[in-house]
Parts: C-alpha cells; sequence; structure tokens
C-alpha cells in the first residue's frame, strides 16, 4: 500500500476506521524498515569498525589460566 491508496481509502467513507489504522500501522512500518536498511550498515560499521572486506582476523579474547595457589 502506498500513500495514495491510503488517501483514497480515507477519502471513500467505505473503509472502517480499523481498517484505516490497519493501513496506516501497515504503511508507517513499511517506511520505518526501509530506513532500518538504510542505517545499518552505517550504524554496524561505526559501532564495530568497518570490517566489510572479511580478509582481515577477527581477534579472540582468551580467558588467562587461572593462577594456581599453593597450599601452605
Amino acid at each position: 500500500m502506498d500513500t495514495n491508496e491510503l488517501l483514497d481509502m480515507m477519502g471513500s467513507g467505505e473503509s472502517s476506521p480499523s481498517e484505516i489504522n490497519d493501513a496506516i500501522k501497515s504503511l508507517l512500518y513499511q517506511k520505518s524498515g526501509e530506513k532500518v536498511q538504510q542505517v545499518t550498515p552505517a550504524v554496524a560499521a561505526a559501532t564495530f569498525g568497518d570490517q566489510s572486506d572479511g580478509d582481515e582476523p577477527v581477534d579472540t579474547v582468551t580467558d588467562p589460566e587461572p593462577e594456581s595457589q599453593e597450599e601452605e
């Protein structure tokens, strides 16, 4: 559904308020999903660094071995 269809739905008077409400929600979710898809790569690059190549090794953190406690 696009904005023109929503306006036609609202102007015709044939649709119930709940149908119009559902159409508005659907349109908003669709538009917000598109925005999220556009912004996701930039946010991921800013948060995790630019690792788009995949050629760089991934640093792994290993726990140091626990120190052995000597019995007294």
